[in-house]
């Protein structure tokens, strides 16, 4: 994110792929043949990893990994303007690849970003200049000192549906009040035909990269009123 006097002060942030189909194979996903189909490099798993026909957990460095029969879920932690990881991206897009007929249903890119006030600042004044405001009338049931305020968005962006949550969390290694920006893109492929879908999912994760960067500046906009 760019640092200028408008940017956020971002605690932490994380995104995520998550793949949806009407059922996945997981045994399909053994360790040989995530290696030998370049899903992953030798040698990148850490830490404990589960492989059987219900399900798949492992993950690298970067990413973890987990595959059940609804769908496959990459997270990974994201900072600065690293954007979007190669390897996450890559296990994406290989799988889709490399099976095409899975019936895939939608994909959903996702982004957390975690955001403190400006040092110097009360998180509840904070809270309240940026979403607290407004018209509605049950708003002036919460004029108290200890309110906090969400807001959800939605729209069509880009071909997927975006849904944004702004919700205060008491979350970080200190435990501290923060806002959450959670963003959805949710790319929906069940009415598309089979042969359509997974062409269609490896367009979206191809385009991520604007995503990331409207998603950002989103968050700017939204923590500056």
């Amino acid at each position: 994110m760019p640092d200028d006097a408008r940017s956020p002060v971002v605690e932490n942030a994380f995104a995520g792929i998550v793949v949806t189909a009407q059922t996945f194979n997981p045994s399909i996903f053994t360790e040989t043949w995530l290696v030998q189909n370049g899903l992953i490099p030798p040698d990148a798993m850490v830490g404990v990893r589960v492989f059987s026909p219900e399900v798949v957990q492992f993950q690298t460095a970067s990413v973890q990994v987990l595959i059940i029969p609804p769908k496959m879920q990459l997270t990974f932690g994201i900072q600065g303007d690293t954007g979007p990881l190669d390897l996450p991206q890559r296990i994406a897009t290989r799988t889709i690849e490399l099976l095409p007929h899975t019936p895939y249903q939608a994909l959903g890119l996702n982004f957390d970003f975690f955001v403190a006030q400006p040092e110097g600042q009360d998180f509840g004044t904070y809270n309240r200049a940026l979403l607290g405001g407004g018209e509605c009338r049950l708003l002036r049931e919460f004029l108290v000192p200890d309110a906090k305020f969400g807001r959800y968005f939605s729209k069509n962006h880009r071909g997927a549906r975006l849904k944004l949550s702004i919700t205060p969390v008491v979350a970080g290694p200190e435990s501290k009040d923060l806002l959450q920006f959670s963003f959805n893109f949710h790319h929906d492929v069940s009415q598309l035909a089979p042969a359509e879908r997974a062409p269609k999912l490896g367009e979206f994760i191809a385009g991520w990269q604007a995503l990331w960067q409207y998603a950002q500046a989103l968050v700017v906009l939204g923590t500056t009123g």
